[in-house]
């Protein structure tokens, strides 16, 4: 999520490329060559503009996940929230051991009842500041129904078996005040969330 993160306008995506062998790095170093492995310079400028709010940006989306992913447990119409900060979450004594000060992130997902209809159904009525969109990590709060978006090409029973069931909605929390995204969370239709 960092590198997302890194290029807040969701224009720019620094990567690096860590080879575990001499065999890697030199395979890796001829790519470089041929291709070229630098970044333009307004790509560069991008990150390093948005390098200075990042801390800022990721504390408040780890909060705003929190307290998303705290309104979701106690909703009558999910049936599993997923967020390392959460107490019920099966990993929470790892993810505070190598997460700083609680800071979770902003990605959580979570399971409504209805399956791929319901599914539908909220992103079909959801509001801003909430987006229905594919990617990650920007400053805006998105949200997917992932067996009828990202993942609808795959068979049921490949997507079941990573995990993705049919009320599976992920949810990429940005910076604006969590209040209002639950607010709009609920008022989307009462009927499916």
């Amino acid at each position: 999520e960092i590198p997302r993160v890194t290029g807040v306008q969701t224009c720019a995506l620094p990567i690096s490329v860590i080879s575990k062998t001499p065999e890697l790095a030199e395979k890796v170093k001829f790519i470089q060559n041929v291709h070229g492995n630098i970044i333009n310079p307004f790509a560069a400028f991008i990150i390093l503009q948005t390098s200075k709010t990042m801390g800022i940006r990721v504390k408040q989306q780890s909060a705003n996940a929190m307290a998303i992913a705290q309104y979701l447990e106690k909703h009558p119409k999910v049936t599993k929230v997923c967020y390392p900060g959460l107490a019920s979450h099966p990993q929470k004594a790892l993810a505070d051991k190598y997460h700083r000060n609680g800071i979770h992130g902003g990605m959580l997902w979570f399971d409504i009842i209805g399956g791929a209809p319901a599914g539908t159904a909220l992103m079909n009525l959801i509001q801003r500041p909430w987006s229905l969109c594919e990617n990650l990590g920007a400053t805006e709060s998105i949200i997917t129904a992932c067996a009828v978006m990202t993942h609808a090409n795959m068979l049921k029973e490949d997507r079941l078996k990573v995990g993705i069931t049919d009320g599976f909605i992920r949810i990429s929390c940005g910076i604006e005040e969590a209040d209002r995204k639950s607010t709009r969370l609920n008022s989307s239709h009462p009927r499916y969330l």
